[in-house]
């Protein structure tokens, strides 16, 4: 199997490229990237031959980049989508837009060009076109344009709050980690934050068992799998493998 990963060096991605790495049923993972990372910096060592960083301006990928990315995605199997962003670290509403909806549709139209099948992302909890909090609006709009694209399987995970070691410092996130970290419990689990380890083992799970038969409960397509957070902070990761 061969898989492309977008958004591999962020906190779900580099979970979901150290599973990826340990699988013998990958052979090879495809990540473009802005930069090329140490791979021993993200924590990986086992697998490292299968996978392949390709360096890409992602403000060209319509353009001079595309048959770059075309050449890619060529073969895949199935894309696993790890993009996204916070407004500080964008700068702005509109550079949030455009990393959280725009380069994850535009990317994911390259790759159904190049005849991927199958279809995974990274949503959020609340993800709504017509919320009023921007951010669950944002993650609505790209399920969405993802729905859209036809992909013969699309998986879709909508976590809460995220938990693990973030490349930018969030003091509320960190605060909270802390505050509940020891009795995860006391929140209930619609809205209990998560660990990325266990959203990641989602995805690859969901990439093994792909849903070609599920029919979505809230548009009926079929193919399309919505796992809320209630499932994954009720999950065992073992159990999933």
């Amino acid at each position: 199997m061969k898989v492309a990963l977008l958004g591999s060096t962020g906190l779900v991605g580099k979970n979901v490229l150290s599973l990826l790495a340990r699988l013998s049923q990958v052979v090879h993972v495809y990540c473009p990237v802005r930069t090329v990372p140490d791979l021993q910096v993200l924590g990986i060592t086992k697998g490292v031959s299968k996978i392949h960083f390709e360096p890409v301006d992602f403000e060209q990928v319509s353009g001079t980049y595309r048959q770059v990315l075309m050449a890619g995605f060529l073969g895949c199997d199935a894309v696993i989508c790890c993009l996204g962003t916070t407004k500080k670290q964008a700068g702005s509403k509109v550079a949030q837009e455009k990393v959280d909806v725009r380069l994850p549709l535009s990317l994911a139209a390259i790759a159904k060009s190049a005849g991927a099948k199958n279809f995974l992302c990274v949503s959020a909890q609340g993800a709504d076109s017509h919320s009023p909090f921007f951010y669950n609006r944002l993650k609505g709009m790209l399920e969405e344009g993802l729905t859209m694209m036809n992909f013969e399987t699309l998986t879709l995970v909508r976590p809460s709050l995220l938990l693990g070691k973030h490349k930018d410092k969030r003091f509320g996130e960190e605060l909270l980690q802390k505050t509940i970290g020891a009795h995860p419990e006391w929140i209930p689990a619609y809205v209990r934050p998560v660990h990325a380890e266990t959203v990641a083992a989602h995805l690859v799970a969901s990439l093994l068992k792909p849903p070609t038969d599920h029919i979505c409960a809230t548009d009926g397509v079929k193919g399309k799998r919505i796992i809320y957070n209630r499932v994954l902070a009720l999950t065992k990761v073992d159990e999933l493998f």
